[in-house]
């Protein structure tokens, strides 16, 4: 795997428009601070074009075991959210000073900030665990995984539709974005679901998922050469 990071500030430095992130960045594996500075930075290289995928990220590689870092889903959630905590300050620049449970902060103000006031977040959540939906009610945008096994099946607008009922619920802006992520490019047209039902439903982006198996990189080409789904 090439570092994102570093792979993204390469993707900055040769566009102009598109926005640009990492799908699910596990905040639990990474320092905060650093993670501010990261974003911060590409923030600012790609002209204020980043938007920051967040999520508790999974041990099935050995993300986290294979480093003696904590696995426990009860242990990255709090990591989560306080790094998340951490982060925003940050990006105010502003001093911090935060002492929780996982991390301990007492830092001046980072500057420079990032281009936008505040990089929209977007957090992953499993439909329906309501506690990674109410993470996602107080940030900028929810990617919900459906589930249903690789590829992931096409996701309906009844349950795109509960989904976006269930942040309002919690509290979410109406505008926040309602990120949509299945592997459109394995299903047969009849299998798909249609964008305008979709977006109907409240969903405000579609990702195609690549990865990280069964496609290959010649795969992932034709895709981005084929566009949008229509």
């Amino acid at each position: 795997m090439a570092d994102p990071w570093v792979t993204l500030a390469r993707v900055a430095a040769l566009t102009g428009r598109i926005r640009i992130g990492a799908m699910v960045t596990p905040v639990a594996r990474r320092r905060p601070w650093m993670l501010a500075r990261q974003t911060a930075t590409l923030d600012r290289l790609s002209g204020g074009r980043l938007v920051f995928g967040v999520g508790l990220g999974d041990d099935g590689w050995g993300e986290f075991s294979a480093f003696a870092d904590p696995a426990s889903r009860a242990l990255r959630a709090a990591a989560l959210d306080e790094g998340l905590a951490i982060i925003r300050s940050l990006w105010a620049g502003a001093p911090v000073h935060r002492f929780g449970a996982v991390h301990r902060v007492d830092s001046p103000a980072f500057l420079p900030r990032p281009m936008q006031d505040l990089i929209p977040t977007w957090a992953a959540c499993r439909w329906p665990h309501r506690r990674t939906l109410r993470r996602a009610a107080a940030l900028e945008g929810c990617f919900p995984i459906f589930g249903g096994g690789w590829p992931p099946p096409p996701p309906t607008p009844d349950q795109v539709g509960a989904v976006r009922s269930a942040l309002l619920d919690l509290g979410d802006s109406p505008d926040a974005d309602l990120v949509v992520t299945h592997a459109n490019w394995a299903w047969p047209a009849s299998a798909r679901s249609p964008l305008a039902g979709l977006e109907a439903a409240g969903a405000t982006w579609w990702l195609e998922w690549l990865g990280p198996e069964g496609i290959s990189a010649s795969n992932i080409e034709q895709v981005v050469g084929a566009g949008p789904p229509s």
